[in-house]
């Protein structure tokens, strides 16, 4: 079981879709997918290249609180990727072991890159975690 790499000290509930498994943290709300999940989730080429295009270049300066990868325990680079409504800052292991999404980012993240809600994979993670974003929000 893997810590979350916000909460330090809390386990992640393991989910497995479709293969692919979500570390979630029920603290803090994040999300931890391991390398080659999110581009098994977006499915299409396109959008997988949109991806690795986005993770490409680490941000120099950040305000967020630097993370330890889960698996590793080394500190993630830090990556914005531009959505068009908003910019996320999301946090990459610099061994390629995944990628941390803050609550909500990864909500964000799939409606940017045109995911639809004819993925099962898509369209439950938005179900399941939108309930939670706005529960965070205190909405």
């Amino acid at each position: 079981m893997l810590r979350c790499p916000v909460c330090v000290k809390k386990d992640m509930v393991v989910l497995e879709l479709e293969g692919i498994e979500i570390d979630h943290c029920l603290s803090c709300g994040g999300i931890w997918l391991d390398a080659g999940e999110l581009e098994l989730m977006v499915g299409a080429t396109e959008r997988a290249a949109f991806l690795a295009a986005a993770f490409s270049e680490p941000l120099k300066s950040c305000h967020e609180a630097n993370r330890k990868c889960p698996i590793c325990g080394k500190r993630m680079t830090k990556t914005a990727v531009r959505t068009g409504q908003t910019d996320l800052t999301l946090d990459r292991c610099p061994a390629g072991h995944g990628v941390w999404f803050d609550n909500g980012e990864l909500h964000t993240l799939l409606a940017c890159v045109g995911c639809t809600d004819d993925n099962p994979v898509v369209s439950l993670v938005k179900d399941m975690f939108s309930a939670q974003i706005s529960i965070n929000k205190g909405e």
